[in-house]
């Protein structure tokens, strides 16, 4: 499994409260960590929901996010996803 980069714990927190309530998955976010797999693992996580919570994310954050911007890893934890949001809060 590969490290995620150095995130701050309150970005963190909040990348992480907009995928539980974008998911519906309440029930699982005391086990979300940084090391938690994303697409491709949580089957709530499909490619109408990436777009949903590429949406959330812009306003909660007051970010722009262009579709050529995410890569393939961007949602492959939910520390890349919660770093990817920190570079463009920076």
């Amino acid at each position: 499994m590969t490290r995620s980069p150095e995130i701050s714990q309150a970005i963190f927190e909040d990348v992480k409260a907009v995928v539980v309530v974008t998911l519906d998955i309440e029930d699982q976010a005391d086990d979300l960590g940084p090391e938690t797999g994303l697409y491709g693992n949580l089957p709530e996580l499909d490619s109408l929901t990436v777009v949903k919570l590429i949406v959330a994310l812009q306003k909660r954050f007051g970010i722009g996010i262009e579709i050529d911007e995410i890569g393939g890893d961007t949602f492959d934890t939910l520390g890349r996803l919660a770093a990817f949001v920190e570079s463009k809060v920076r």
